[in-house]
């Protein structure tokens, strides 16, 4: 089937969809002009797919490159009800510590969804696993683990955290600083947010680089040969100032 002329009709009827607040800031863009306001809409559909992609990628390096020093470091933990060591399962039996910054309610939320993901792709009834739960919990999960002001943060990276970043040579401030912004622009994303000034989403693409290197510099140069944002952002059809 042919794809259909659009008219100047369509252009309207897809403007009144898409409403007058959530249009705004690509018909400024655009000086206006509906056509190319809608052109530069469906090339920031474009962009999120492509930066949601890379997100993709460092979400899950950096999960599970800290899940790997947390399974280690929770086995040591001893449990002061049985006066055992917890186990590496740091989501199903926390320690103290772990349920205090990771937060109980937070933990708990994951498990649930994860029953239910489980409930509803599996061909059989099967226990919930740590893989599970682990992939039921947010990027703010990994981001507020990092060290802060917290001193229970500071512990668990000193302690543990800390190992999931053998490349590491800047200030830890540096790093959680690179890891916010990624959370922010996922935030973005799952917002349907303008990403326009392609300066700046360029800048989180190096701190996303920056983030891999430190964890394993291999994992940077998988994200460099897959990532579309390079190519996306060159294809802006409209260059949006810096204030978009």
């Amino acid at each position: 089937m042919a794809a259909p002329t659009l008219t100047a009709t369509h252009h309207r009827a897809v403007a009144n969809l898409l409403s007058p607040p959530r249009l705004a800031p690509y018909l400024r863009a655009s000086g206006g002009n509906l056509r190319a306001a809608l052109k530069l809409y469906q090339w920031n559909v474009e962009m999120s797919s492509a930066v949601y992609m890379m997100l993709h990628l460092v979400e899950v390096f950096l999960r599970n490159s800290i899940d790997k020093q947390l399974r280690a470091w929770n086995a040591t933990q001893i449990n002061p009800q049985t006066l055992r060591p917890h186990g590496r399962d740091w989501l199903l039996d926390p320690s103290h510590l772990v349920e205090r910054v990771v937060r109980r309610d937070e933990i708990d939320k994951a498990a649930r969804r994860a029953r239910l993901a489980v409930r509803d792709s599996a061909t059989s009834r099967r226990p919930v696993t740590h893989d599970d739960v682990l992939a039921q919990l947010a990027f703010g999960t990994w981001r507020f683990l990092l060290p802060g002001r917290d001193p229970g943060r500071q512990l668990l990276w000193r302690e543990a955290i800390g190992g999931a970043f053998p490349g590491l040579r800047r200030p830890v401030r540096d790093l959680v600083r690179d890891v916010d912004r990624l959370h922010r622009l996922r935030n973005r994303v799952a917002h349907l947010e303008p990403l326009l000034v392609v300066a700046v989403v360029s800048l989180q693409l190096k701190a996303a680089r920056r983030v891999l290197r430190e964890i394993e510099p291999s994992a940077e140069a998988w994200l460099v040969s897959q990532q579309q944002v390079s190519t996306v952002a060159a294809q802006q059809p409209v260059a949006a100032p810096r204030n978009a």
